[in-house]
């Protein structure tokens, strides 16, 4: 399954990239290494807090999240406030700490992003290790490993 949103995801990509006509030389935020997509300019250089949005289009669990159309909201599985997106079907593209980020849909608000919260193991970590008392938090398994489940705290701004 991770293969086939992986392949999707590089689809959209190679596509968005086709669409708005940028050069192969473009500095962009993120790289593809060994076909994966990673987060570059936000955790290396520090770049400037950046206004996003996006959609939360369901609440649900793995079924939707692996439908990869977007966040969704899974808060009622861990019984804390919590969206998840793969890593390869926008996690990858979540914006760093100090940015803005706008939610519409099934959550909605505005949100500055906080820093990672905890980085659980699905192996060996359950629901009870997430933490509680947040906004919202925003889940995602960096480079697609569920042994580095990353939650991000969201802080509700509107």
């Amino acid at each position: 399954m991770v293969k086939a949103v992986h392949r999707a995801f590089q689809r959209r990509l190679v596509g968005i990239v086709a669409i708005i006509g940028l050069a192969a030389s473009t500095v962009l935020p993120f790289a593809i290494v060994d076909g994966m997509p990673i987060i570059t300019a936000a955790e290396t250089t520090g770049v400037a807090p950046v206004d996003y949005s996006a959609v939360v289009w369901t609440a649900g669990w793995q079924g939707e999240i692996d439908a990869c159309r977007g966040a969704v909201d899974v808060g009622h599985h861990y019984g804390t406030p919590v969206i998840a997106e793969h890593w390869f079907c926008g996690g990858s593209l979540f914006p760093g700490e100090g940015s803005t980020i706008t939610l519409t849909g099934a959550v909605t608000g505005t949100f500055r992003v906080g820093p990672v919260a905890v980085v659980l193991n699905a192996a060996t970590d359950n629901a009870a290790s997430i933490p509680h008392g947040f906004d919202l938090l925003y889940q995602t398994c960096r480079d697609g490993s569920s042994a580095t489940m990353s939650f991000t705290e969201l802080n509700r701004i509107g």
